[in-house]
């Protein structure tokens, strides 16, 4: 993990064509329907960011402690690996039992996908592999400017909890975690921008400062030498003073910050101009504008199944708290 999976353009990193070269990190060929198949600071709590019915249905951790520090395969239970023929693709996040939060730029057509969750290790025989039912992609998410970068996954089954199986919470909708706050971002992506392209074996994380979509905008459009509107709302930034970030094959991984001893997703990992950069902030999906459309498309695409199924959804659904392409 070093920086969002951005391709380096060449020359004049102010030009429109080197934007859009940075937005296209990979083919987004995502189903634009509602529907296609196939230091951990503690932060202050201002307002409610959760919508729980029990405080215990999301975003804790049943850790081991060893040596005074968190066992790492317990420490990021709600991450999972987006699969396409056994390799990872994407990160995401475990938000229900049955459903998987991810990116939509994740998303190419009707690939046949699977999760792998349970584990820090990308091995073959580490954690578990559940087929992917059913993929929701917001319906407004655009290619060109990866607003709306966000992707619900179906699970064909739904999954036990465990020590290393947890879901995140969600946040309230409208919830805005401010500018200053420390969260961490975790995900398999590679570890530099222009090194081995063979992605780390075990889970990397590493803690990101958080800015307003505001301020992020004029710090890249400063970079870029460029007026249009980069990073609009909806979205949120983090970076790192020491050049720590997410990087290719980070995308759709979560970006978690705790509040009051609970553990809540604020972002997505989406797009970024370069890798470990401090100047350059990454973007991401911010979790919080689409509560509504998650809690919706969950109901709407359970509500295609058996009566039994969907009372079943409905219960999972109510305690929901709910870079260039990496």
């Amino acid at each position: 993990m070093a920086s969002l999976g951005v391709p380096r353009g060449g020359g004049g990193g102010s030009s429109l064509g080197l934007l859009v070269w940075l937005l296209f990190l990979w083919p987004q060929l995502c189903e634009t329907g509602p529907a296609s198949t196939g230091g951990e600071g503690r932060q202050q709590l201002h307002r409610q960011p959760l919508v729980l019915v029990s405080q215990g249905t999301c975003g804790h951790r049943k850790m081991r402690i060893i040596g005074g520090m968190p066992a790492p395969d317990r420490k990021w239970p709600w991450q999972v690996s987006l699969q396409i023929n056994n390799e990872h693709v994407c990160g995401g996040s475990l938000i229900a039992p049955q459903w998987v939060l991810t990116a939509a730029h994740c998303i190419f057509g009707f690939e046949e996908y699977t999760v792998r969750m349970g584990s820090t290790l990308l091995l073959p025989e580490s954690g578990m592999v559940i087929p992917v039912r059913d993929i929701v992609c917001h319906s407004f998410y655009d290619v060109r400017t990866l607003i709306n970068d966000i992707a619900l996954v179906l699970l064909a089954h739904s999954v036990n909890y465990s020590a290393f199986i947890q879901p995140v919470c969600l946040p309230e909708k409208n919830f805005e975690a401010e500018t200053g706050t420390r969260c961490w971002v975790t995900g398999w992506g590679r570890q530099m921008e222009d090194g081995e392209t063979v992605l780390p074996e075990i889970l990397q994380e590493t803690d990101q400062i958080l800015l307003r979509h505001t301020l992020c905008n004029k710090k890249l459009q400063a970079h870029l030498g460029y007026r249009r509107t980069l990073v609009r709302k909806g979205m949120i930034c983090g970076y790192h003073e020491d050049l720590k970030s997410p990087c290719k094959g980070d995308s759709g991984g979560p970006l978690v910050c705790e509040f009051n001893d609970t553990w809540v997703q604020v972002g997505i990992v989406s797009w970024g101009i370069a890798c470990g950069r401090s100047e350059l902030p990454i973007v991401y999906t911010e979790v919080s504008m689409y509560k509504d459309w998650i809690i919706d498309h969950i109901i709407k695409v359970s509500s295609c199944a058996s009566a039994g199924f969907l009372i079943l959804s409905l219960s999972l659904v109510l305690p929901l708290g709910l870079l260039v392409a990496l």
